[in-house]
C-alpha cells in the first residue's frame, strides 16, 4: 500500500484506509484490511453499529482489532457538542476505552461548533497531546476560514488533517478547502470517496465507466485512484464485504495516464 505523510509531520498514513460509518462488521473486513495495508480505520463516538447507540462503532472497531493495535493507525472524531474544554478529556477518554488502546493516534473535531470558542477546543486537545492520550489533532467538514481560524488557534502542535466529503462527483470543496489544505501541508481525508457507490446517476458517470473499461479496473478503483493521485488527499472508503476489500486494496500502484486524468478532472 501506498503511504504519504501525514500533514507536516514524519508520520505516514496509507493513501487508503477503511472508514466505520454505517459498519456492521463481524466478516473480519478491519483485519483483511490490514493486512492488506489499509490499516487507517477511521470510526468517531458518534457513529453506532448494528442500531445500537452512539459509540458503539467503537466498541465494534475495539472488538475486531483487539491485539492488533501494533499495525494500526487509529483515527477516532468527537462530535461538536462535545468541544468545551471540560468535556473535550472526557470524551476523548471514553472513546479510548471503547477502543481499548492507551493512544489515538489521530482525534478530529468532527464538525465546527460556532458556539464554542475554538480556541477552547484546540487548547483541550493540545493538553491531551501532552498528556500522550492523543498524538495528532485534525477536524472534519471545516471550511477554509473555519480551517485557518483553528490552525491560528493552534500554538504547540499543527492541525494535520481536514475530513472532508469528496469525490469524483462531489467537488463542492475542491476550489476553497482542498487548495488551502494543499497549500498549507494539512492532509485532505477524503470520506464518502464513492459517492455511496452510486456509479451511474451522475453526468459523469460515462466518462467513469470509459475510463474503467480502458484501464481495466473497476469504476471505483478508478474513482479513488484519481482521489488519491492528487497532493495531499487520501480516502477512507467504508464496506461490510471481506471480498472488496482486495479491490479497495487495488486501488493504488498504478496510475492513470493524463489524458484519462484530464478526461475525470472535466467530468464533474
Amino acid at each position: 500500500m501506498d503511504e504519504v505523510y501525514l500533514g507536516p509531520t514524519q508520520t505516514t498514513v496509507p493513501k487508503i484506509g477503511l472508514g466505520t460509518a454505517r459498519y456492521f462488521g463481524g466478516r473480519g473486513v478491519l483485519v483483511k484490511g490490514l493486512a492488506a495495508g489499509l490499516r487507517l480505520i477511521d470510526t468517531a463516538e458518534s457513529y453506532n453499529a448494528r442500531g445500537d447507540e452512539p459509540g458503539a462503532a467503537e466498541t465494534l472497531v475495539g472488538e475486531e482489532l483487539a491485539g492488533l493495535w501494533d499495525d494500526v493507525f487509529i483515527a477516532s472524531k468527537i462530535s461538536p457538542r462535545n468541544l468545551a474544554a471540560s468535556d473535550v478529556p472526557v470524551h476523548a477518554r471514553a472513546s479510548a476505552q471503547r477502543l481499548g488502546v492507551e493512544v489515538i493516534d489521530l482525534y478530529q473535531i468532527h464538525g465546527p461548533n460556532p458556539s464554542i470558542p475554538i480556541g477552547e477546543s484546540i487548547g483541550a486537545l493540545e493538553r491531551l497531546v501532552d498528556e500522550g492520550l492523543i498524538r495528532f489533532i485534525g477536524v472534519s467538514n471545516f471550511s477554509a476560514d473555519q480551517l485557518k481560524a483553528a490552525q491560528d488557534a493552534a500554538r504547540r502542535y499543527p492541525i494535520v488533517s481536514n475530513q472532508i466529503r469528496y469525490n469524483l462527483f462531489e467537488r463542492d470543496v475542491a476550489d476553497d478547502v482542498l487548495a488551502y489544505c494543499q497549500e498549507t501541508q494539512v492532509t485532505v481525508i477524503a470520506h464518502t470517496p464513492l459517492a455511496l457507490a452510486d456509479f451511474d446517476g451522475h453526468a459523469g458517470s460515462g466518462v467513469l465507466h470509459e475510463v474503467s473499461r480502458s484501464t481495466g479496473r473497476t469504476p471505483a478503483q478508478v474513482m479513488l485512484n484519481w482521489l488519491v493521485g492528487q497532493d495531499g488527499v487520501i480516502a477512507i472508503p467504508k464496506t461490510d464485504r471481506p471480498e472488496r476489500v482486495t479491490e479497495l486494496a487495488g486501488s493504488v500502484g498504478w496510475d492513470l495516464d493524463a489524458e484519462q486524468r484530464r478526461a475525470l478532472d472535466a467530468c464533474a
